[in-house]
């Protein structure tokens, strides 16, 4: 490995990082509704919007994270175990978000597909 190479994905990490912890403190700060990782990811897509391409090293980076996703979820696994007993105590609610949540995501990905179908076909039979 080259050492720019390897400074290339260290700033692409703190790029992703400056990101999170911005937003942080954008939600923190403005007492915003939505939280900081989210402002984070806007940010950053804003950025990239803005540069109209997505450097090399963040993209490396970026692949790398998403392939081991999985083991982002082990801190929510070990809180769900921790607490045991609330989610046993609310197990139905939880459920029944879990469902509904499911159910409303494909009704809303299935109706904007028939719409974006409608719309592709309208336009092939233009002139």
């Amino acid at each position: 490995m080259q050492r720019q190479q390897i400074i290339g994905w260290l700033a692409a990490f703190a790029t992703l990082a400056g990101c999170q912890i911005i937003g942080a403190l954008l939600s923190r700060t403005l007492h915003l509704p939505v939280p900081g990782t989210v402002i984070g990811i806007l940010l950053m897509l804003a950025v990239l919007i803005y540069w109209g391409r997505v450097p090399g090293p963040l993209r490396v980076v970026a692949e790398y994270l998403l392939r081991h996703l999985n083991l982002f979820y082990i801190p929510a696994a070990i809180g769900i175990m921790a607490h045991v007993a609330l989610v046993r105590q609310d197990l139905i609610p939880i459920i029944a978000a879990l469902f509904g949540s499911t159910f409303l995501s494909l009704v809303v990905g299935a109706l904007v597909f028939q719409w974006m179908q409608k719309k592709d076909a309208s336009r092939e039979g233009e002139p």
